[in-house]
């Protein structure tokens, strides 16, 4: 794990570029898969109530991340990630007899292609939110990525279930430090 340039990729708006941390981080795991994340700047958070939630300050849509998978990746479902660049936003699972029992974490990030959303401050209706991740795996399914407890930040782990999880701690709105567990490599359990 180290700390890379400025956000520069291809298709990056001005907007985006101007909502994320002046560094990234870049991370290369044992088996050489590669990742970059630029983080949001700062994480809008506020309270609310839901349930279960390891990340509770974090709303539906909410812009968290760019990142960059060099040589593409795979979702929490298995699904394959192409190679390329993704906004990453938060989505508290839906509490319906489709996803109950999915994960022990209802919370997730949803991979859009980079281009298709090119301004972080725009909310996003749940459809639509599906919708453009969608595109990322090709299905009628989005890119989902869980989030784990967080660990010491700055850090990648293997956690208990053998999921790797990358923690990170980021300043939010309220001015204090936020920590989030993004899992990198792992996949439930089906």
């Amino acid at each position: 794990l180290e700390r890379t340039a400025s956000l520069s990729l291809p298709g990056s708006s001005d907007t985006l570029k101007h909502s994320v941390e002046d560094k990234g981080y870049r991370l290369v795991l044992d088996d050489g898969w590669t990742a970059e994340f630029w983080f949001a700047r700062p994480l809008a958070t506020t309270t609310k109530d839901s349930p279960g939630a390891l990340y509770p300050e974090l709303t539906n849509s909410e812009f968290v991340a760019v990142v960059n998978f060099a040589k593409g990746s795979s979702d929490y479902r298995g699904q394959p990630i192409p190679p390329g660049a993704y906004t990453l936003r938060y989505q508290y699972l839906p509490q319906d007899a489709n996803h109950m029992g999915v994960s022990t974490s209802p919370d997730f990030l949803l991979a859009i292609p980079l281009v298709a959303d090119p301004d972080p401050a725009t909310q996003l209706p749940f459809k639509t939110l599906v919708s453009l991740s969608a595109k990322t795996t090709g299905t009628a399914h989005p890119a989902v990525i869980a989030m784990a407890p967080a660990g010491a930040p700055g850090t990648v782990e293997k956690d208990d279930q053998g999921m790797t999880v990358l923690t990170v701690a980021l300043l939010s709105t309220t001015g204090k430090s936020e920590k989030l567990g993004i899992v990198l490599k792992g996949q439930a359990t089906q």
